[in-house]
């Protein structure tokens, strides 16, 4: 028997609307009380919170977007600036997720999610890493805190997309979604080269050295454009209408243009490794944008544009900071060596990496925090952590190569989807071996899970049986005996 389900939303029967009318009246209550105690701006936020709740716990994958879409603009400091990082930042996710799951269990929910062999490594990686807080953490409470929102919250994006198993219509709202995404982000970048003045403050941490958009960092700013890329790649020749092709293949050479002017060598490393792995499967595209490239190479060196030039031939050049790095990551390995099982604890390096730094060859033993992302973890967690965490991506690695034609043959987004989400990957991956995303950004390690996400569900969508087919609006009618 097919089953036909309602695309958009994951609640099958009206039964489910009583949870949302418990958490109404709660909302309201909430509301009341801090209107009754002056506090103005948490009674807005929370107000606003109502309606959206209610379509959130209707259409989950709302929460999806609104998470990709705020936090790039929430997101820019080391704290919580107020009610709404926490509603955004640390709430939405775990809350819908939780909701989700319950409705899964209820019966209520048309999700077919089911746990899998990623599930597990994550679980085992999480109550690892928890233990880990707890018996080596000088601030366990901190700690846990900052392993909440650095690690657990992206780890909720993961689960959320693939509870909600979003469809192709849906993926196209993520799709323009990440265009609006890049747009800014590249805006903001080319600004703060340009005009860094008419900017506020808080984008401008590193203005005159790198580009870091709104995110804090040139590497989650370069992992958001290139996400973006991808998924503009992948829907390229999806869309009959020649506008939209032609802003989407705009949208490719903004986010690789923006990746050139970060002057951050682990993303022009990443983003090279893109160029060649779309010269194997979207070699015209791959062509197009080399081209375009050198001519504006060209361009740079006939309009005088030495400053530029000579920056980022610094850049390339720069033998300090890369001899900094080698000694940090070589103290990091020398960690990893002392304590392989259990590390130094979480947020332990900068407490221990200075006595480990030795000089090598040359090179002082400069001070620095850590710059690998799978060698910090491997030594504040130890080595099975680091086999745990990157588990997911092995598994679901190993099961596009294996799947391959079936999910391919089942919609022809599917390859292009695949192959997109996976270049974005191969680029988050260098970059990390260049800094530590886990610790410095929520951002970019969910962009990390996004496409993880993204991927299993492809997977799962293209090798589920034939009979069981999503179409319309419509609920299949009760059987009759």
């Amino acid at each position: 028997m097919a089953v036909i389900e309602q695309p958009g939303s994951i609640l099958r029967t009206p039964r489910a609307s009583w949870p949302i009318a418990l958490l109404g009246f709660g909302l309201a209550l909430i509301v009341g009380w801090l209107a009754s105690q002056g506090h103005d701006r948490t009674t807005f936020v929370v107000a606003l919170a109502l309606p959206l709740l209610i379509l959130l716990v209707r259409y989950p994958w709302t929460a999806v977007l609104l998470y990709l879409g705020l936090m790039p603009l929430i997101a820019v400091g080391d704290g919580v600036a107020g009610p709404e990082t926490w509603l955004i930042g640390r709430l939405l996710l775990p809350v819908i997720l939780v909701l989700s799951l319950g409705y899964r269990i209820l019966g209520l929910s048309r999700s077919y999610f089911h746990l899998s062999l990623t599930d597990l490594a994550i679980v085992a990686f999480l109550l690892l890493a928890l233990a880990n807080i707890q018996l080596l953490s000088g601030n366990p409470l901190r700690m846990s805190t900052a392993f909440y929102d650095h690690v657990i919250i992206p780890i909720g994006l993961y689960w959320l997309v693939r509870m909600v198993e979003p469809r192709e219509g849906e993926l196209r709202w993520l799709l323009w979604l990440m265009v609006g995404v890049v747009a800014l982000e590249f805006a903001v970048g080319a600004l703060s080269w340009l005009a860094p003045s008419v900017l506020p403050s808080q984008w401008l941490g590193r203005a005159g050295e790198r580009t870091v958009g709104t995110v804090r960092g040139p590497a989650p700013y370069t992992a958001t454009l290139m996400v973006g890329a991808m998924l503009a790649m992948a829907y390229m020749d999806k869309l009959r209408d020649q506008l939209s092709r032609y802003v989407l293949f705009g949208v490719v050479v903004v986010a690789f243009i923006g990746i050139g002017i970060s002057f951050s060598r682990g993303s022009w490393a990443g983003a090279a490794l893109v160029i060649a792995g779309m010269l194997v499967f979207r070699r015209q595209l791959a062509t197009r944008l080399v081209a375009l490239f050198l001519v504006a190479i060209v361009g740079l060196l006939v309009v005088n544009t030495d400053a530029i030039v000579a920056y980022a031939g610094e850049r390339l050049a720069d033998e300090d900071t890369a001899e900094s790095r080698l000694v940090t990551n070589n103290a990091a390995i020398r960690m990893i060596q002392l304590e392989p099982a259990l590390g130094f604890g979480y947020g332990n390096f900068e407490l221990f990496d200075e006595s480990f730094k030795v000089r090598v060859g040359d090179m002082p033993a400069q001070e620095g925090s850590a710059h690998h992302t799978f060698l910090a973890l491997a030594a504040e967690n130890g080595l099975p952590a680091v086999i745990l965490y990157l588990f997911p991506a092995a598994w679901l690695l190993w099961l596009t190569l294996r799947r391959w034609r079936q999910v391919t043959s089942r919609d022809p987004l599917h390859g292009p989807l695949l192959i997109g989400m996976w270049l974005a990957l191969v680029h988050q991956f260098v970059i990390m071996n260049f800094m530590d995303m886990l610790h410095s950004s929520t951002w970019g390690t969910g962009l990390w899970w996004l496409c993880l996400g993204l991927i299993h569900v492809v997977l799962t969508r293209g090798s589920r049986p034939p009979d069981v087919v999503r179409v319309g609006w419509t609920t299949p009618p009760p059987l009759r005996p």
